[in-house]
């Protein structure tokens, strides 16, 4: 007498990756917001100090100016080496 061969069962669907946190999904808005607010204060700065001081318009033009590639650059990097969602 001989026994039936089983037969081989499929593997099992990969299970789905679960989707972020409460906490991580919330500190993205959190820290654009801060940015934000900081940007709006340093702004409000500048300008105080450029309307105290009219002088000192062309220096500060030249370091916002400055900075401001420096950030269009860090962009364009973090946009480039962070990993695509699908």
């Amino acid at each position: 007498m001989s026994q039936p061969t089983p037969t081989p069962t499929p593997d099992p669907l990969p299970l789905p990756t679960p989707p972020a946190s409460g906490t991580t999904s919330a500190l993205v808005p959190l820290l654009v917001l801060v940015f934000v607010l900081l940007v709006i204060v340093i702004g409000a700065g500048l300008l105080y100090v450029t309307a105290a001081h009219p002088a000192l318009a062309m220096p500060l033009t030249v370091a916002a100016a400055g900075v401001t590639i420096v950030f269009t650059i860090t962009g364009v990097l973090i946009a480039l080496l962070s990993p695509h969602r699908r």
